[in-house]
C-alpha cells in the first residue's frame, strides 16, 4: 500500500490530524524549539475521512467549518458554536432532524400544525440550513420535510448562533444549522435496531458500512429506516421510510470522492391543525390532550430524493480544493379540512370550513466550489479560504377545491369534529410557480497577528432573484451585489482559555408575506458578539457569549391577519428598529471517564423600536441539561442518564370571538430519563422515558386562534445488535 508524507505545522496540527480517520499512523517525535512545540514529518497511511462524532462515543465536539469555512476548533471560532454529537443523539433516542435541533442550546420550537414546525434562537426564526456545508434553501411557506429527516443518516449537527451571512449569504442573526451526514467507516461495521413504545411506536433501522478493497481506499455505507407511530392526538398517525447510501474513495493522487443518495417518504394520516382555543361565548376551551382538528381522510405526504457528490483534492502545499453538488427532487401532497372559528359550548356548532387539496413539485440544485489552506507572511502562518456558492430552486404548487357543494362539517364537540365526507375535487390550478436563484462568492482569512492573537476577516458578495407567479399574479424580486462583511478577533489567554469579538452585517430575505401575498423586503442590520471559551479538560468545553443584533424590515405577525386566498397562512407586516440582546452559557463534553454532560442557559430579549417584546411564541429564557453516567465496577454494563428542559413563558395576542385576546403558556419543565444495558459488545437495550412527570403544556398558542398540546409522558424501548 502506498503511503504519503505530510508536513504538519504546529498551527495546523489539530486541524489536519483531527480531520483524518486513519487505520494506521506512524510518527517520529515532538520537540520544543524557542518555546514552541513542532512536529517532525508524520507519515499518514490510509483513507482521509472527515472527523466523525460517532467514533468518539462522547459529547465532545470536534473541529467545525460551519461558521467561517476554515476548519477551526470551536475554541478558535469567533462565534458561539454548539454540536449535538452522535452519542447524544443515541442517548436521547432522537429520531428526526427536528428533534436533534431542538436539543441545541437556545433553540426553541413552536408547532403550526401536525407537520409544520418553526424553530428559533436568539429571538428570531431559523431559516438558514446547510447539509455537509452546502447552503440549502428551506421552503418555509411549503413543507417538503426539509427539517424532518430521519436522524439515522446524520453523524451530528452543528449550530452557529448569530449572523452567518459570510457563508450563507443570509446574515440571519438567529443561527445557521449544518446537518453532517454519516460517512463510510474505515472498517466493516453493522448495526440493526428495533424500537417499540407508546402510541404503537414501531421503528427499525439497519446500518452497514464496509471497505471495498484490502487497502481501505474505497468504502460504502447503506442505512435503511422505517418508522411508524400514532400520537396523543386523536386520529393522527405518522409513517416514514428512509434510504441512504454513500460511497467514499481515496485516490493515489490525493483526491477524495464521496457520492451519495438519500430518499425519504413521509406519510401522515389524519393531518390537521390545532384545536380551537375558545368557545363561541369567548371562554377558553378546556379540551383534553387528545383534541384534534382533522378528519379520517385528511392526509399529507412528501417524497424527496437527493443525490450528491463531494470531491476534495489535497495539494502538496497543504491546500484543499473542493467541489460539491447536490440535486433534489421533491413531491408534496396535502388533502385536508381546516375548521376555523369557534364552536358553541353546548351544541358544538358554528365553525367554518376550508377544504383544499394541494400538490407540488420541486427541483433544486446546490453547488459549492472552495479552496482553503495556509500561507506564510511576515514569518507567520495564516489560513485562507475562497468560496463560490450557487443555488437554483424551482417550485410548482397547485390547488384543487371541491367541485360543487362542499360537504357539511357537522359539529365540533369535546375536542373532536364529527365525521365528514371527503368532497369531489375539482381540477388543479397553479397557486405558486416560482424560480429562485442565489449566487454568492466569499473570501475569509485567519491572520496570526501574534502567538495569542488572531484576526478573522471575510466578506461575501451575494445576488438573489425570485421569479414567481403567485395565484396568477406575476412577480419578480431581485437583490444584487449585496455585500456582507465579517470580522472576528480571538485572543488566547492560555492554551485553555480564549476570548473573542465579532461583527457581521445582516441581510436576510424572508418567506413571510403581507396580506396581499407579496414577500416582505429583506431584513437588514448588524450583529455584535463577545465571548469567552475554555477547554476545562481533555474532552470538556465551556462557552460564554454576550450578543446584540439590530434589524429593520423584520416581519411581525398581524393578529388575525391571513394571506389573501390562504386562510391557513399567517400574514405579516415589516417593522423597524428591532433589536435583541442576550447571554448564553454552555458546558459540554466529558467530566470524568464515562460521564458525559451537555448543559446550557440562554437569555434572549427581542424588542421592537418601542421596547415591546416581539416573537412572543418563543421563550426568552431556556435551560437544557442532559447527562449520562456509566456505572463503575461490576455495574459497568449499565449506563443511566437524564435531563431537564425548562423554558420561560410564551404568549400570543390572537383573535377570539370577542376581539383580540392574549393567551399564555407559563414557564414549564420537562424531565427525561434513560438507561442502557450492554449485554456484550454486540447487544444492548435502551429505555427512554420522556416527560417523566407528565407535564401539560401548549406547543402552539394562537396560530389562527388554535392550540396544540405537547406530548404527554411516553416511553421507547429499543434493542440494538452490532456486528
Amino acid at each position: 500500500m502506498n503511503s504519503k508524507t505530510f508536513l504538519i505545522r504546529p498551527e495546523n496540527a489539530l486541524i489536519y490530524v483531527s480531520l483524518l480517520v486513519l487505520p494506521a499512523i506512524t510518527y517520529q517525535s515532538v520537540f520544543a524549539t524557542e518555546g514552541r512545540f513542532e512536529l517532525e514529518p508524520i507519515e499518514i497511511i490510509g483513507r482521509t475521512l472527515s472527523a466523525e462524532s460517532e467514533q468518539r462515543h462522547n459529547y465532545t465536539p470536534g473541529p467545525s467549518t460551519t461558521a467561517t469555512s476554515l476548519p477551526l476548533s470551536i475554541k478558535d471560532t469567533p462565534q458561539a458554536v454548539s454540536v449535538i454529537t452522535s452519542q447524544q443523539i443515541r442517548d436521547q433516542a432522537l429520531t428526526t432532524s427536528g428533534e436533534i435541533l431542538h436539543q441545541a442550546p437556545g433553540v426553541s420550537m413552536t408547532r403550526r400544525d401536525s407537520n409544520r414546525f418553526a424553530y428559533a434562537t436568539r429571538g428570531y426564526g431559523i431559516s438558514t440550513y446547510q447539509f455537509d456545508g452546502l447552503m440549502t434553501p428551506i421552503q418555509g411557506f411549503w413543507n417538503f420535510g426539509d427539517t424532518d429527516w430521519d436522524s439515522a443518516i446524520y453523524d451530528r449537527i452543528e449550530v452557529v448562533r448569530g449572523a452567518t451571512g459570510l457563508l450563507t449569504g443570509a446574515g440571519d442573526p438567529s443561527a445557521s444549522v449544518n446537518f453532517i451526514r454519516k460517512k463510510p467507516l474505515p472498517e466493516f461495521a453493522g448495526q440493526i435496531s428495533a424500537t417499540t413504545g407508546s402510541h404503537d411506536k414501531r421503528r427499525v433501522t439497519a446500518d452497514v458500512s464496509s471497505p471495498f478493497d484490502q487497502q481501505g481506499r474505497t468504502a460504502g455505507r447503506l442505512i435503511l429506516a422505517h418508522d411508524q407511530h400514532g400520537t396523543h392526538v386523536s386520529g393522527l398517525t405518522h409513517e416514514k421510510d428512509t434510504l441512504y447510501g454513500v460511497i467514499n474513495t481515496y485516490l493515489d493522487s490525493g483526491t477524495d470522492i464521496t457520492m451519495g443518495l438519500e430518499y425519504q417518504h413521509n406519510q401522515t394520516q389524519g393531518m390537521g391543525a390545532g384545536f380551537p382555543l375558545f368557545y363561541a361565548d369567548g371562554g377558553l376551551a378546556n379540551f383534553g390532550r387528545s383534541a384534534s382538528n382533522n378528519t379520517d381522510w385528511s392526509r399529507f405526504y412528501n417524497e424527496t430524493t437527493r443525490a450528491f457528490f463531494d470531491i476534495n483534492h489535497y495539494l502538496d502545499n497543504d491546500w484543499r480544493l473542493r467541489a460539491a453538488f447536490s440535486h433534489d427532487d421533491g413531491n408534496y401532497g396535502l388533502t385536508y379540512l381546516f375548521r376555523s372559528g369557534f364552536p358553541d359550548r353546548t351544541t358544538g356548532e358554528g365553525m367554518g370550513a376550508y377544504f383544499a387539496q394541494y400538490r407540488g413539485d420541486r427541483t433544486r440544485q446546490d453547488m459549492h466550489l472552495t479552496a482553503d489552506g495556509s500561507f506564510q507572511m511576515l514569518n507567520r502562518y495564516h489560513e485562507l479560504a475562497f468560496g463560490l456558492v450557487h443555488t437554483r430552486d424551482k417550485l410548482d404548487m397547485r390547488i384543487a377545491l371541491p367541485s360543487g357543494t362542499s360537504p357539511s362539517i357537522g359539529r365540533y364537540y369535546n375536542g373532536k369534529g364529527e365525521a365528514v365526507t371527503e368532497p369531489e375535487w375539482g381540477l388543479l390550478s397553479s397557486v405558486d410557480d416560482s424560480h429562485l436563484t442565489q449566487t454568492g462568492a466569499y473570501v475569509v482569512t485567519r491572520l496570526s497577528l501574534s502567538d495569542p492573537l488572531h484576526l478573522v476577516l471575510g466578506t461575501r458578495l451575494s445576488n438573489w432573484k425570485l421569479d414567481q407567479t403567485y395565484y396568477g399574479e406575476v412577480r419578480q424580486y431581485e437583490y444584487k451585489n449585496e455585500l456582507t462583511p465579517y470580522a472576528g478577533l480571538v485572543y488566547d489567554f492560555s492554551p485553555n482559555f480564549s476570548t473573542y469579538l465579532s461583527y457581521t452585517d445582516i441581510f436576510q430575505t424572508q418567506n413571510r408575506r403581507a396580506e396581499n401575498g407579496s414577500l416582505l423586503d429583506p431584513i437588514v442590520g448588524r450583529n455584535y458578539e463577545f465571548g469567552i471559551k475554555a477547554t476545562l479538560g481533555d474532552d470538556l468545553d465551556a462557552n460564554f457569549a454576550l450578543f446584540r443584533s439590530e434589524q429593520d424590515n423584520l416581519g411581525e405577525a398581524i393578529p388575525g391577519g391571513v394571506v389573501n386566498g390562504m386562510p391557513d397562512t399567517q400574514a405579516y407586516r415589516p417593522t423597524k428598529g428591532a433589536k435583541v440582546e442576550g447571554v448564553e452559557a454552555e458546558i459540554i463534553g466529558t467530566l470524568v471517564d464515562g460521564w458525559n454532560i451537555s448543559g446550557s442557559y440562554t437569555l434572549a430579549k427581542p424588542r421592537n423600536m418601542h421596547g415591546e417584546r416581539i416573537n412572543t411564541l418563543h421563550p426568552e429564557q431556556q435551560v437544557k441539561l442532559f447527562t449520562t453516567y456509566r456505572l463503575p465496577g461490576d455495574w459497568n454494563k449499565l449506563q443511566i442518564g437524564g435531563g431537564i428542559r425548562w423554558q420561560s413563558g410564551i404568549y400570543s395576542d390572537t383573535r377570539g370571538p370577542k376581539g383580540v385576546i392574549r393567551v399564555h403558556q407559563d414557564s414549564y419543565t420537562l424531565t427525561d430519563v434513560m438507561a442502557r444495558y450492554t449485554f456484550n459488545p454486540q447487544l444492548s437495550a435502551q429505555l427512554n422515558i420522556n416527560n417523566l412527570f407528565d407535564t401539560s403544556y401548549y406547543e402552539q398558542v394562537g396560530f389562527y386562534s388554535q392550540g396544540w398540546w405537547g406530548a404527554p409522558r411516553n416511553l421507547n424501548l429499543s434493542l440494538s445488535y452490532r456486528f
